[in-house]
């Protein structure tokens, strides 16, 4: 029991609109890659790094003034994830949202894609190829792995929780637990989908160094605080059918992993 009260939850689990908290979070989340485009284009990234004593590489091309293609993928990725989250705010997530969490959690969703932009633009820790041209990009090892890691984490997370919801949405299913689909591969597949492509966005600008470290960073954080708490409210909400399909799948993260 002592370790039980350890277990702290980021989210609450109660069911109820919130409005406010949630529009907060949305439209921090979809001006995310609109201040992350401004970050980079107007040399607000680069002034950073120069006075922190580091080398900023030029974010923008020579002939024209626009981005480089490497930080348009990286404001795409930005782009992304914050569609993604918006899209499980508004029409998936049911859990209400104080104002101060709406805002708390968009803020570090800020803050960690701006750390990655400042990594993405340092010469010391950057993946940009030293060409502009796309092919150049893209023969790049680190950060094709990065943008795969992250493509298949952004749509293993999306339509894990989409399925999820089309599961509890059935009436005959109401007070069951859902252990299909791809909830069938880890018990908490969409929390190790998020780890992906969190730690691929991350290998995607500071390369294989910051990659792992920030997926360690999260896979500790799920594995220690996410995943047990879960299980302690799954457990107490559905009992046995919890219990069976605990059983029957046997990772709890990611396959063949955890």
């Amino acid at each position: 029991m002592a370790n039980d009260k350890k277990l702290h939850d980021n989210l609450s689990r109660v069911k109820a609109p919130s409005p406010v908290g949630k529009s907060i979070f949305v439209g921090l989340r979809l001006a995310d890659a609109l201040w992350q485009y401004n970050f980079l284009h107007r040399g607000w990234a680069s002034q950073l790094v120069s006075r922190l004593n580091g080398t900023p590489l030029p974010a923008t091309a020579a002939l024209n003034g626009q981005l480089r293609p490497y930080y348009q993928i990286l404001v795409a990725m930005s782009l992304g994830s914050g569609i993604k989250q918006t899209i499980h705010m508004a029409f998936i997530s049911e859990q209400e949202l104080s104002a101060g969490l709406g805002f708390g959690i968009g803020f570090f969703n800020t803050v960690f894609n701006s750390t990655n932009i400042l990594f993405g633009i340092w010469s010391a820790t950057s993946q940009a190829p030293v060409s502009e041209d796309w092919r150049s990009v893209l023969s790049k090892v680190s950060l094709v792995a990065g943008i795969l890691a992250y493509s298949v984490g952004i749509l293993v997370e999306l339509i894990s929780e989409l399925q999820r919801q089309r599961f509890k949405k059935n009436l005959a299913n109401k007070g069951k637990p859902y252990g299909d689909g791809l909830f069938s591969l880890a018990t908490n597949i969409n929390y190790g989908a998020y780890t992906l492509w969190r730690g691929g966005f991350a290998l995607a600008t500071g390369g294989w160094p910051w990659g792992l470290f920030t997926f360690a960073f999260f896979f500790y954080d799920f594995v220690t605080r996410g995943v047990p708490v879960l299980d302690q409210y799954c457990t107490e909400r559905y009992g046995e059918p919890w219990k069976a399909i605990k059983a029957r799948v046997h990772y709890r993260l990611l396959p063949w992993i955890y």
